[in-house]
C-alpha cells in the first residue's frame, strides 16, 4: 500500500471517530439538560396523596324542629405529614406551642406522665395508658420498663430535643410527640393540634411560613350551641379520651375524632357521626395540587330529633331557679332540684331539667369554677339524682294493699294521731297530730291519699308486708332502670329485706310504707310512676329520641312497653280519685283549687339526714284523659306544695295558662 494511501483511510477514520464523538457528546448534553432544564424537571416531579375529606355531623332539634345543636365552619391548625421538617420537628413543636400560648390557646397531651421532674406515670402498670406508653417508647426503640425519669432522659436523646430547651419545654414537646404517635400521624392522617382558632392567628402563621413549616390552617365544623337550656340532656363533644380510645379504634375511629362525650351527643353517636370522604391527588413538591384523580364525597351524620319540647324545658329549667331562690329568700335551705315532664302514652321525655344548670355555649371558659361549685351544677338531677320519696309512695302502699285485697275501696282506718300496734317498740305519730294536734278519724284510701294520713298507710303497709310493698314499688318502676337513653342514670333503692342485707324489723315497715327508710328513686322514677298510674298500668321505656333523618332516610323510634301491671280498674278509679281530691280539696289545693285544668296529685315531703326536708310533687294531667305526667323535687324545699308550684308552672306552659303573677 502506498504512502498516500495510507494517510487518506487514516483521514477518513479519524473524520468518522470525530463525527461520532460529536453525536454522542449532543446526545448526552441533551439528555442532561441546562441547569434551568433540570430545574424545571424536580418542580414537575408529582406525587399521589390521599386526602381525608371530613363529614360533617349530624345536628340536633326538638320534636317541633327547633334547631338546638347545628354546626359552623372554623379554622383548625393542624400538622401536615407532607411537609412535616423530621429534624426539625422539636423545633417547629416548640415554635406552635408558644404561639398557642400567646393566644390564649391550652393544649393538653395524654403522655401519661407528670408534667414536672422528678417524672412519675400517671397510669396504672396494666391500663391501657401504660400499653400506649409502652408503643411510644418501641417507636423510638427504648425499652418499655424504663422508669418515667429514664424514660424521659432517653426520650429526650433518641426524639433529638435540643440542649438549650427548658425543661417544661422539653416535657411538653414529647407530649406531642407522644399524641403524634398515637394518632398514626402519617400522609393519610394530619394531626389535629387547635380548633377554633382565630383569624388573626391564622394571619400570623401566613405571615411567617418559614417559622412554622409543616402547619397548616384546615376549615373544620364546630358545635355551635342554640339554646341555653338543656345542657345536661345535649351533652358535649370532644375528641376521643384516652380510656375510650381501644373502643372507639376498634368501630374505625381515627384518635383524632371528634366523637359525643356526653348527653345525647354520646347517646345517639351513630346516628350524628358521619362517613369521612377520600380524595386521591397529584400534588407538586410545593404541596400544590395538579389533579384530582379520583374522589369518594363526605356522607353528614343523621340528624337527630329529641322528644324534647325546649319551651317545656325552658319553662321548667327557669321555673326552679325562681322558685328555689325564692325559698332561699324564705329562709328555707333549698339548693338544687329537678323536674321531668312525660308523655303518658308513650313515654317521651318532654323536659328534664336540673337546677342549678349551666351554659353549653361557655363551658369550657367556666367548667374550673362549674367544678368547684359546691351545689354540683355539672351533676344531673332528674336522671342521677336520688331522694327519698316521702308521701308520693303512699300510691304505691294504696295500689298494693287494695290488689292484694287487704283493704277495699271502702275500707276505713282509724287514724287516732299516735300508730301504737307496736308499742311500746315503735311509736308513730301522724303529721296532721304532730303539727296540729288533731287526727284524721276513720278513713278509705281515696280519703287517705287526700289527707297524706301516715296512720292509714302504717296500718295498710303492715297488713300488705314488705315483701309485697317491695314487689309493687318494681312493677312501677321505682328502684329500676327506666329505659332512657342517656348514660349516668341512677337506679335507685327499693326498701326492704334486700336493701339491708337481711336486717329487717316490723318498724322498718311502717316506714317503707310512708316513703322513708331506704327509699331512693330519680325524678326521673317517679314521674314515670305517674304516668304509670295515669295511663292505667302500662310501663313504658322512657326515651328521648323523637326520630332520625339521613337525607331521605327517617328512623322513627317507637314506644317499647315494658311491662303491664295488672290492676283491676276499681283500684285505678280509687288512686285517681285521691288524686284528684289532693288537688281539688287535699294537701295541694292551695296550689291547684284555682287551676283551669284538672289535676291528679300527690305531694310528699321527705325527711333528709341535716336540714329541712325536700319537697316533691308528682301529677298527671288532665285528670279525665291524662296527657302528661310531671315530678318536682326540691332539695331542702320544706313541703311538697313548694314543689307543686314549679308544676304548676309546667302546666301552665303547656296548656297555655298565663301564670300567676308574684305579689309586690
Amino acid at each position: 500500500m502506498t504512502r498516500a494511501r495510507l494517510q487518506l483511510r487514516l483521514a477518513v477514520l479519524a473524520f468518522v471517530s470525530l463525527v461520532l464523538f460529536l453525536s454522542l457528546t449532543a446526545s448526552l448534553l441533551s439528555l442532561q439538560g441546562t441547569p434551568q432544564d433540570a430545574s424545571a424537571a424536580c418542580e414537575e416531579r408529582t406525587v399521589l396523596r390521599t386526602q381525608t375529606l371530613s363529614a360533617a355531623r349530624g345536628e340536633i332539634f326538638d320534636r317541633n324542629g327547633v334547631p338546638l345543636v347545628t354546626n359552623r365552619p372554623v379554622y383548625a391548625l393542624c400538622f401536615d405529614y407532607f411537609s412535616w421538617p423530621r429534624t426539625a420537628q422539636c423545633t417547629v413543636i416548640r415554635n406552635t406551642l408558644a404561639l398557642l400560648d400567646a393566644y390564649g390557646i391550652s393544649y393538653e397531651d395524654e403522655l401519661p406522665v407528670t408534667i414536672a421532674p422528678p417524672y412519675c406515670y400517671t397510669c396504672a402498670p396494666d391500663s391501657a395508658a401504660a400499653r400506649r406508653m409502652a408503643r411510644f417508647l418501641r417507636c423510638y426503640g427504648l425499652e418499655e420498663s424504663l422508669p418515667a425519669d429514664e424514660a424521659m432522659r432517653q426520650l429526650r436523646r433518641v426524639c433529638k430535643i435540643p440542649a438549650e430547651f427548658s425543661e417544661t419545654e422539653i416535657r411538653r414537646i414529647t407530649g406531642v410527640l407522644f399524641d403524634l404517635c398515637m394518632a398514626d400521624f402519617s400522609y393519610d392522617n394530619p394531626f389535629l393540634v387547635a380548633k377554633d382558632i382565630s383569624m388573626e392567628l391564622v394571619s400570623v402563621l401566613a405571615e411567617q411560613q418559614d417559622r412554622y413549616p409543616g402547619v397548616t390552617v384546615e376549615i373544620l365544623s364546630a358545635r355551635q350551641y342554640e339554646t341555653p337550656y338543656a345542657a345536661h340532656i345535649l351533652g358535649r363533644t370532644g375528641l376521643i379520651l384516652a380510656e375510650d380510645y381501644e373502643a372507639f379504634a376498634a368501630q374505625g375511629y381515627p384518635m383524632d375524632a371528634i366523637v359525643g362525650r356526653s348527653g345525647a351527643e354520646r347517646a345517639f353517636e351513630s346516628y350524628l357521626r358521619g362517613i369521612d370522604g377520600e380524595r386521591i391527588v397529584e400534588t407538586n413538591v410545593s404541596g400544590d395540587i395538579v389533579r384530582t384523580l379520583d374522589e369518594t364525597p363526605a356522607r353528614s351524620g343523621g340528624d337527630v330529633y329529641l322528644t324534647l319540647d325546649i319551651t317545656l324545658q325552658k319553662a321548667a329549667e327557669d321555673s326552679l331557679a325562681q322558685h328555689i331562690a325564692q325559698l332561699h329568700e324564705d329562709g328555707l335551705e333549698a339548693g338544687g332540684g329537678a323536674a321531668v315532664v312525660l308523655d303518658v302514652s308513650n313515654g317521651e321525655v318532654l323536659a328534664l331539667a336540673s337546677y342549678p344548670t349551666f351554659s353549653l355555649v361557655d363551658f369550657q371558659e367556666n367548667y374550673a369554677a362549674l367544678a368547684a361549685d359546691e351545689l354540683a351544677p355539672m351533676f344531673n338531677r332528674a336522671l342521677a339524682g336520688t331522694y327519698a320519696p316521702g308521701s308520693t309512695f303512699k300510691l304505691v302502699t294504696a295500689a298494693a294493699a287494695l290488689s292484694e285485697g287487704v283493704i277495699t275501696p271502702e275500707t276505713r282506718l282509724d287514724c287516732d294521731g299516735v300508730y301504737t300496734y307496736y308499742a311500746p317498740d315503735y311509736l308513730y305519730h301522724c303529721w296532721v297530730y304532730r303539727d296540729y294536734g288533731r287526727t284524721h278519724g276513720a278513713l278509705t284510701a281515696a280519703q287517705a291519699l287526700q289527707e297524706s294520713c301516715n296512720c292509714f298507710f302504717y296500718e295498710a303497709g303492715r297488713l300488705t308486708g314488705i315483701r309485697a310493698l317491695d314487689a309493687y314499688a318494681k312493677q312501677f318502676g321505682l328502684g329500676e332502670y327506666t329505659g332512657i337513653e342517656l348514660s349516668g342514670e341512677a337506679r335507685g333503692v327499693v326498701a326492704g329485706p334486700d336493701s339491708r342485707g337481711g336486717d329487717w324489723y316490723a318498724g322498718n315497715t311502717l316506714q317503707a310504707a310512708i316513703g322513708q327508710s331506704d327509699h331512693l328513686f330519680t325524678p326521673l322514677q317517679l314521674a314515670n310512676f305517674a304516668a304509670i298510674l295515669a295511663n292505667g298500668g302500662t310501663r313504658y321505656a322512657v326515651h328521648l329520641l323523637h326520630h332520625v333523618e339521613r337525607g331521605s332516610v327517617r328512623y322513627r323510634q317507637e314506644a317499647e312497653i315494658l311491662t303491664r301491671l295488672d290492676f283491676s280498674e276499681e283500684i285505678y278509679d280509687t288512686i285517681r280519685e285521691g288524686m284528684l281530691a289532693v288537688t281539688e280539696d287535699g294537701t295541694a289545693s292551695s296550689v291547684f283549687s284555682d287551676f283551669p285544668v284538672s289535676v291528679l296529685g300527690k305531694s310528699g315531703s321527705a325527711q333528709v339526714g341535716t336540714g329541712q326536708a325536700n319537697g316533691l310533687f308528682i301529677l298527671a294531667a288532665p285528670a279525665e284523659t291524662p296527657e302528661i305526667a310531671v315530678a318536682v323535687v326540691l332539695e331542702h324545699g320544706g313541703s311538697g306544695n313548694n314543689a307543686a308550684r314549679v308544676a304548676r308552672d309546667i302546666l301552665c306552659a303547656y296548656f297555655g295558662v298565663p301564670q300567676e303573677q308574684p305579689d309586690d
